[in-house]
């Protein structure tokens, strides 16, 4: 038996938002009856993963990237997480962002970079944006394409060979939700990550960089580094304002320049200045 730990979240969340549709990706990809499949995403736990990367203990990037090409683990994991109320947050995210910038509104290009198992890709896909999905191959990476071919929705799949992101031209809006904290270079991922950003495009980011016992894959170079504030205030010195709960504009002309200058004060005092609603 696994020792038991000492955490500040659960081990395992509520999937309520659970579909049939989501129901039928897992039972046609893996082969597994339709209540297998339920009785798994309703039981699986994080200690899984948690163990799993114990035993593997990689170490290096490359290291790293051979884990998730090698686990299915991600597949259950992520569909009880993206089912569950406590990701509510990520979904207004994307509703407020679908809801500002349609595609209509030449906000229409999307590079998910660590997309997963495409859920957030199909979410924005199937309102008509044109989206490129990003991640390590591996069982996640081939349950979402097969969850885009099974609905028939169209979608740009792309292997990435190394942790940071190669968008190879410009996009309208980046998405990276729960990837920077497992990356050895956040800061170097993140910067490549904006600059394939077009000036006023929106990026999408949450980080989590903290480890409360369950998540040993969030890397303690992160944590150490850029746990707190201090991971905000990092995008702020690469020109991106942060406009509403997990989204941030990237900046143009004098913009850009005062983030950069919040930025360098910070570096220097050690002063972080945040405007305070009445």
């Amino acid at each position: 038996m696994m020792p038991v730990k000492t955490r500040d979240v659960p081990s395992r969340f509520d999937p309520q938002f659970f579909t049939e549709d989501d129901l039928a990706d897992l039972a046609s990809f893996t082969g597994m009856s339709t209540d297998q499949c339920l009785e798994r995403v309703l039981s699986y736990s994080m200690d899984e993963m948690a163990h799993a990367w114990e035993i593997a203990r990689p170490s290096s990037p490359s290291e790293v990237i051979d884990f998730y090409r090698a686990t299915d683990l991600y597949v259950w994991e992520q569909m009880q997480w993206h089912s569950s109320l406590a990701r509510a947050p990520y979904w207004e995210a994307l509703r407020s962002f679908a809801e500002s910038y349609p595609p209509s509104s030449e906000f229409s290009t999307i590079f998910d970079f660590g997309s997963g198992i495409g859920t957030d890709a199909l979410f924005l896909a199937q309102r008509g944006y044109d989206v490129t999905a990003v991640d390590v191959d591996g069982p996640a990476f081939a349950f979402a394409k097969h969850r885009f071919d099974r609905r028939n929705v169209r979608c740009r799949f792309i292997e990435s060979m190394s942790e940071i992101p190669d968008p190879r031209g410009l996009f309208d809006a980046a998405i990276c939700f729960d990837v920077f904290e497992h990356l050895s270079d956040p800061l170097g991922a993140a910067r490549s990550l904006i600059d394939g950003l077009r000036s006023g495009g929106v990026l999408l980011q949450q980080a989590t960089f903290t480890d409360t016992g369950v998540h040993p894959c969030h890397l303690k170079s992160g944590i150490d580094r850029f746990s707190g504030l201090r991971w905000h205030i990092s995008l702020a010195g690469m020109g991106m304002k942060s406009e509403r709960p997990l989204e941030y504009v990237k900046c143009q002309g004098f913009s850009r320049w005062i983030q950069k200058s919040r930025h360098d004060l910070w570096r220097t005092t050690g002063l972080w200045f945040v405007k305070v609603d009445s």
